[in-house]
């Protein structure tokens, strides 16, 4: 999630810990994939789609962002994130500087955005940017359940080099014949040979019977309205349509 955070739940307490950076992955020219390590002897039970918040050293004082969890469920021991460097974003750059073995105390799960169980239709996930990331985590965690739906994934990004996690992406395809993507740019390079355009201009040629399958969408308020918008004229139903905005 980017510096603002969502509304929080009320009337709960959550737990805090000091994990260990144990991970760093360079996503793309400003995004990092960081994996926080449990601490030892425990786990964390969580839902996909949910997110943490990270406690970041600001004037003396902390402060809590709120990032989305960008792995599976299924690996309990530890949870990544997905960072994009916000120019003059101060947990962003907190994450961003951090090193492996470098402790950061976190608090969650969080958040009620998660997969409607049980799981009975096909699925289509629509993301952009760093919108991806809990996505990622209910894609991952359909595939780890062996699930026998077909999950469609578009993904819509600027530039060719900000496509999170694409050789993950084309490695899963060909592992799994039921996930199928589309990656188009906003804009691309000469270089560029797929799709181009925004997210929602290409739900209708991708998915077949679209009013039959459950959508999952995460990303800017604007992307989301624009999508929505365009799943209500295909004839989607509105309870069909489950997102999660960032502001």
């Amino acid at each position: 999630m980017p510096e603002t955070s969502p509304p929080q739940e009320k009337k709960r307490s959550f737990a805090t810990f000091d994990t260990v950076v144990s991970n760093i992955d360079l996503l793309s020219p400003r995004n990092k994939g960081v994996r926080f390590a449990m601490p030892q002897n425990s786990s964390l039970a969580f839902n996909a789609g949910q997110y943490m918040q990270v406690f970041v050293p600001q004037g003396g004082k902390m402060r809590r962002t709120s990032y989305s969890i960008a792995s599976a469920p299924q690996k309990n021991d530890s949870f990544e994130l997905c960072v994009t460097l916000v120019d003059g974003g101060v947990s962003s750059s907190y994450i961003h500087q951090l090193k492996l073995g470098d402790k950061v105390r976190a608090m969650g799960p969080l958040g009620t955005f998660r997969l409607k169980e049980p799981v009975q239709n096909d699925l289509v996930f629509i993301s952009t940017g760093s919108g991806i990331a809990p996505l990622r985590s209910m894609i991952l965690d359909l595939l780890n359940r062996n699930t026998d739906r077909n999950i469609y994934l578009i993904f819509g990004n600027r530039y060719d080099d900000d496509i999170l996690y694409k050789n993950e992406w084309e490695s899963l395809t060909k592992q799994h014949p039921n996930f199928k993507f589309l990656f188009t740019l906003s804009r691309p390079t000469k270089a560029w040979t797929g799709e181009t355009g925004y997210v929602q201009t290409h739900i209708e040629p991708f998915i077949r019977d679209p009013k039959n399958k459950d959508f999952y969408i995460c990303g800017l308020i604007k992307m989301i309205n624009d999508v929505q918008a365009t799943l209500l004229n295909l004839g989607v139903p509105k309870e069909r349509i489950n997102f999660e905005r960032y502001d």
